[in-house]
């Protein structure tokens, strides 16, 4: 399975992000914004971020949010030909870019909300090895790689590019949360949730021969199903944030 664009994707969704905000400074415009508008910063599972948020009536309020994150990421598939030390180690960074649209109901109309929304994933890997990267082992592995199951020699594979992301760019999102306030305008939040990412997708591109032989490239096609089935855990992606704002 092939990975769409990062590029193209993050233009389509900073448009949806700058739309969303847009619409949200309009609404509360239009109404009374005594304690109605707030404007939140906090940290999270999927990165650090901004929120703007406005209340409907004690019962509803909505939200919309950017969180963006890059940190170093390392990545090595599980063993499959039972040779220690073979594995390919794939290093490079994790970028973190989601926008997210939430919609709260406080059924006590108070502290405690239910939330349901859509997270505008963005996220993505790019990662590279090569056999002189893979993993000590007790055997010796004489300059191949396991790729796939099979082993592969380094001068067939070469350089290896990985693209990792997830097949839905807009995710469902459950959860709930609390809103603490301190004073009259000063509040700390709290949220707990799920988002649906679904599938996997990774993408193996290598500057080696092994793209021209079609023995090889099925390992390579091998490699990628077992990187997505690695992964296969954060299909749910559990989302815990922390957040700190003012009401206006």
């Amino acid at each position: 399975m092939r990975c769409s664009s990062q590029t193209n994707t993050h233009r389509s969704l900073s448009p949806v992000i700058k739309a969303l905000s847009v619409a949200l400074i309009m609404l509360a415009a239009t109404g009374n914004l005594q304690a109605e508008v707030s404007v939140s910063t906090h940290i999270s599972t999927i990165g650090p971020g901004i929120e703007l948020g406005y209340k409907l009536s004690p019962a509803f309020g909505v939200r919309a949010g950017w969180q963006q994150f890059a940190t170093d990421f390392d990545f090595k598939p599980e063993d499959e030909n039972g040779v220690p030390g073979d594995e390919l180690t794939y290093e490079g960074d994790l970028d973190l870019k989601n926008g997210s649209l939430m919609a709260d109901w406080y059924p006590y109309q108070g502290r405690f909300r239910l939330t349901a929304g859509l997270l505008l994933n963005n996220s993505g890997t790019k990662l590279t090895t090569n056999c002189k990267t893979n993993t000590a082992g007790t055997v010796p592995v004489a300059n191949s790689c396991e790729v796939g199951g099979s082993s592969v020699s380094g001068s067939d594979i070469g350089e290896v590019d990985i693209t990792i992301d997830f097949e839905e760019r807009i995710a469902p999102y459950i959860g709930l949360g609390w809103a603490f306030q301190q004073g009259k305008s000063w509040f700390i939040s709290a949220d707990l949730g799920v988002a649906f990412l679904g599938k996997a997708n990774a993408d193996i591109q290598t500057t080696g021969s092994c793209n021209n032989t079609e023995s090889c490239r099925s390992q390579l096609d091998d490699e990628e199903r077992e990187i997505e089935e690695d992964m296969e855990s954060l299909k749910f992606f559990p989302v815990a944030k922390l957040g700190f704002g003012y009401r206006f």
